[in-house]
């Protein structure tokens, strides 16, 4: 009889603790126990309901600190289920009326995240999401500068402008092998002024000099390709540079 009821003791600590856990759920505000069942459905990945259940807390409990949290956690639904157009509209709207949150630095990196996450996966379409992504990324680097997400924002950004800097080379190397010097010229001229130490520099400096060669403007082309053999002597495109500066 003692063994049975030794078994019994654990069966009774295990109920009492079940009990006690009862009586501090039974005791958090709704909108926190509300707030978390939302929160689950997030992480799920059912995002549709987390949002409905999160519009659900703002509109019962509108002058609460979970309402607030609710606002943000519908713009990150919206980020996490790649619906960027609807979670930019969000978090730009969270930052526009909670400047001094504890997690504005957030919203405003994914504002910036958002215009991103548009970026087109190739080049040779509209880049107009990297141009205002940069904008967004330098707004938070200037005012977030100790911010967690620095890094990744850093990145991102330099990732923005390398599209765009190859969609600007791109389209001048089109002009190049057309032999449209003159037009290659101007957006070879922009990369070295907007884009340079991105990547693009040897093959730029070398195209643009060649431009200059066959249009005729011989100082110009000289100033380019001595720049570019400087620079990038170990280059394939050397011996012909040096061929052309010899000409010169």
């Amino acid at each position: 009889m003692l063994v049975k009821h030794f078994g019994i003791i654990p069966l009774l600590a295990l109920a009492l603790l079940a009990g006690c856990a009862s009586t501090e759920l039974a005791k958090q505000k709704p909108e926190i126990l509300d707030l978390q069942r939302a929160k689950d459905f997030q992480k799920a990945g059912r995002y549709d309901l987390a949002i409905e259940k999160f519009e659900a807390i703002k509109n019962r409990y509108p002058l609460s600190p979970e309402a607030v949290e609710a606002e943000l956690e519908i713009a990150e639904s919206y980020y996490l289920q790649a619906s960027y157009v609807e979670s930019l509209a969000y978090f730009q709207s969270f930052q526009d009326l909670h400047p001094n949150h504890k997690k504005a630095d957030f919203a405003s990196f994914r504002v910036s995240m958002s215009y991103y996450k548009q970026i087109p996966p190739t080049i040779d379409r509209d880049l107009s999401a990297a141009t205002k992504a940069i904008e967004a990324f330098d707004e938070f680097l200037d005012r977030y500068p100790q911010s967690q997400y620095m890094p990744q924002a850093q990145e991102k950004r330099q990732d923005s402008l390398s599209q765009l800097a190859r969609k600007e080379y791109y389209i001048g190397d089109f002009y190049y092998r057309q032999k449209q010097y003159s037009s290659a010229v101007g957006r070879f001229k922009i990369i070295l002024k907007k884009y340079k130490g991105l990547g693009l520099d040897e093959k730029v400096l070398f195209q643009l000099g060649m431009c200059y060669y066959y249009l005729n403007e011989k100082t110009e082309a000289k100033k380019m390709l001595t720049e570019f053999v400087k620079q990038f002597p170990s280059s394939k495109q050397v011996p012909e540079a040096n061929v052309v500066l010899k000409k010169n």
